[in-house]
């Protein structure tokens, strides 16, 4: 009897956490103490400290919820590091065991699409959205795994709320989501989004040039030229300046085509797309013998430039917006 009240004593003495979950308060006042040292370090962007800290800290057997926090740290730190598989290794670990936790799937969703795995980061992303439908960084994320993917649909879905958690406030974020309904073939919305973009940087040439493209998309080429100028005017790249030339052509103008494309190629002798607008107005015009050699010329540009200027060579051609289609 004396040695079972000697026991209830002991046992009422002993702090109740050392009882119930086998540790010491002051443990986990230790615990607490390197958790706050990496915690400063880390928002002091000391990554080498966090990390050299972070096995003397696991080594303390820290509860979980110390663990979680401290786990955030060390993935954001290998990260930036450069040590992205320790960084996946890591968040795949707190996935598991603390799924309720959206930071360790976004991590490691960004990580899957920075790297070029649309596929595996989609799913995390969902998993995201399913405990906080309005995370931004996840829908984002979402419809750019999607825009990978080739699912325009679900891209355009997933934009469209990214845009309007920003308050459609970010130009960049709707450049993107421009983008996305013009490859879409979303003419009406692909206007929509450049008119908010205008709204908040009225003097890009994005909008302008968006404008353009889904113009042309409609086969409103004369609009098209005309919107394009509008970029020109704010930024007169290479590129905008062929492609209005490009609209030019296939507007039924192709002598204006040609004079477009000949200041370029002013410019640049060797400029392949710039052969390859003038070879097809040439070869518009019935100059077909005149238009060969900047065919020739065009076949040195990337895949698409050079597999419309063999087609032309090879006699396949049917017409400069027939191919321009293709």
């Amino acid at each position: 009897m004396r040695t079972a009240l000697c026991l209830l004593l002991l046992l009422a003495a002993a702090p109740a956490r050392a009882f119930l979950f086998g540790r010491s308060a002051d443990a986990d006042a230790d615990a607490a103490a390197r958790l706050g040292e990496m915690r400063a370090t880390f928002e002091k962007g000391d990554c080498a400290a966090v990390l050299a800290a972070s096995d003397t800290f696991l080594g303390t057997k820290p509860p979980a919820e110390m663990r979680e926090e401290a786990f955030g740290y060390m993935g954001r730190c290998y990260e930036a590091s450069g040590s992205t598989d320790k960084a996946i290794s890591l968040y795949q670990l707190a996935q598991g065991l603390y799924p309720e936790n959206t930071l360790f799937a976004s991590r490691l969703a960004l990580i899957y699409n920075g790297a070029g795995f649309p596929e595996n980061a989609a799913p995390l992303f969902l998993k995201v959205l399913a405990l906080k439908a309005d995370d931004l960084e996840a829908n984002l994320g979402l419809a750019r795994s999607y825009s990978a993917l080739g699912f325009l649909a679900r891209s355009a879905e997933f934009y469209a709320k990214a845009a309007e958690l920003q308050g459609y406030r970010d130009p960049a974020l709707l450049e993107e989501y421009a983008r996305c309904l013009l490859r879409k073939r979303d003419w009406a919305g692909a206007e929509a989004a450049a008119v908010r973009g205008r709204a908040v940087t009225p003097r890009s040439a994005a909008w302008p040039a968006a404008e353009a493209r889904a113009s042309a998309g409609r086969g409103e080429y004369f609009k098209a030229v005309e919107a394009m100028d509008a970029a020109i005017r704010y930024e007169s790249n290479r590129r905008f300046r062929l492609e209005r030339a490009l609209y030019l052509l296939l507007g039924g103008l192709p002598r204006r085509a040609v004079d477009a494309a000949e200041e370029e190629l002013k410019l640049d002798p060797e400029d392949a797309l710039a052969s390859q607008v003038k070879g097809m107005a040439l070869y518009a015009l019935g100059r077909r013998a005149e238009a060969g050699p900047y065919f020739t010329a065009a076949l040195k540009g990337g895949p698409f430039t050079a597999a419309v200027a063999g087609a032309f060579l090879g006699g396949g051609a049917t017409g400069a917006e027939a191919t321009c289609k293709k």
